[in-house]
C-alpha cells in the first residue's frame, strides 16, 4: 500500500494512475483528483515507477519482532505452572512487568505441542456474562464422571471459588449432602443453589416420607433453583469448569491437587479487575462477600 496522508493506494489503483500519466490524455491534476491524492504524490509515483508493471509494494509494517530463548523458556515455566491459555499467560507475565502479546505466546505453545489452532476462536464471538455480585449468592452444583468416579462439585457463581467437591463411588443423595455440609460449614450458608433435575437434587420422598434434598436446602434456609430442561448453558460455568478441572486432574495426578491449583494458584479470566490485576477464585471469593 501507498498512504499519502489523504487516502490509501492499493496496487489497481497505482497502476491505473501511472497508466493514465504515460498515455497523457488527462493532466496530473485530473488523475490525481479522480483518486483523492494530491498531484505531488502523482508525480512522486511516476518518478518512483517507470510502467504500471513495475508498481510493486514493499509489505506494510515492521518485522516482527523474534522472542528471546529466555521469554520462551519463562513462557513454558508459567505454562507448567498454572497450565493456562495463551490470553491468561498474557496476563501473568504482564504483571511480572513481561510484555508479550497472547499471539506469540500462542505461536509458542504451538511450537511446543501445548496447544493448537481452534477455528471456533478465530472469529470474535459476542457474548453477555451473568454473573452475581457477591459471594454466596449463588453456588453452582453437579455431577460428573471421572474414570468410573461419580464427583460432585459445588461452585460458587461470583467468584468461581470450588466451595466443596467429592468423588464416590455412586452419585447419592447422601453424598450430595455430605459435601454441601461440609461447603456449609467452611464457607457460609449461600441464598441459592442451581443444579439440573437430577435425583439427587430433587424431591424423592420414600414410603416413610422422608424429605428429599430440596427440602433439606430450605430447611438451612437456602433456595434450590433448576436449570432449565434440557439446557445445560443454564449451569453452564460447572460445565466448563469440569473440563478445566480435568486437566489439571490429568496434570497433577489427583484431584485434591486439581482443585488447589484451580483455587490458588491459576488466575481466572473472569475475575480481573479494571486495573488489570489478576484474580485467583480464593481472592475474588474473600473480596466479594457483602
Amino acid at each position: 500500500m501507498i498512504n499519502d496522508g489523504m487516502r490509501t493506494l492499493n496496487l489497481k489503483k497505482a497502476r491505473w494512475m501511472i497508466r493514465e500519466m504515460q498515455k497523457g490524455e488527462l493532466s496530473v491534476w485530473q488523475i490525481a483528483k479522480q483518486q483523492q491524492v494530491t498531484p505531488q504524490h502523482a508525480r512522486r509515483l511516476r518518478s518512483r515507477f517507470a510502467t504500471e508493471d513495475a508498481v510493486c509494494f514493499k509489505p506494510c509494517g515492521r518485522k516482527p519482532k523474534l522472542l528471546s530463548p529466555e521469554i520462551e523458556q519463562l513462557i513454558l515455566v508459567q505454562h507448567r505452572k498454572t497450565l493456562c491459555g495463551a490470553v491468561n499467560l498474557e496476563k501473568v507475565l504482564r504483571e511480572k512487568k513481561i510484555k508479550v502479546s497472547h499471539n506469540k505466546i500462542h505461536a509458542v505453545l504451538k511450537k511446543h505441542g501445548l496447544a493448537e489452532t481452534q477455528p471456533s476462536k478465530s472469529k470474535r464471538r459476542k457474548w453477555v456474562r451473568w454473573e452475581r455480585r457477591h459471594s454466596n449468592s449463588l453456588w453452582h452444583t453437579d455431577w460428573y464422571v471421572h474414570e468410573g468416579k461419580q464427583v460432585i462439585v459445588i461452585e460458587d457463581d461470583a467468584s468461581r471459588f470450588i466451595v466443596g467437591y467429592g468423588a464416590f463411588s455412586q452419585a447419592t443423595e447422601e453424598n450430595a449432602r455430605r459435601v454441601f455440609a461440609q461447603a456449609f460449614a467452611l464457607h457460609g450458608l449461600p441464598k441459592q443453589v442451581i443444579s439440573d433435575h437430577g435425583s439427587t437434587f430433587v424431591n424423592v420422598h420414600d414410603q416413610e416420607g422422608k424429605h428429599g434434598f430440596a427440602d433439606w436446602l430450605k430447611s438451612n434456609g437456602v433456595k434450590p433453583i433448576y436449570a432449565r430442561v434440557k439446557h445445560p448453558q443454564t449451569n453452564g460455568k460447572i460445565e466448563r469448569l469440569f473440563q478445566t478441572l480435568e486437566k489439571g486432574w490429568k496434570h497433577f495426578g489427583s484431584l485434591d491437587k486439581s482443585v488447589d491449583w484451580y483455587n490458588n494458584i491459576r488466575p481466572h479470566m473472569s475475575l480481573e479487575l479494571a486495573s488489570g490485576r489478576l484474580r485467583t477464585p480464593a481472592q475474588a471469593f474473600i473480596e466479594k462477600k457483602r
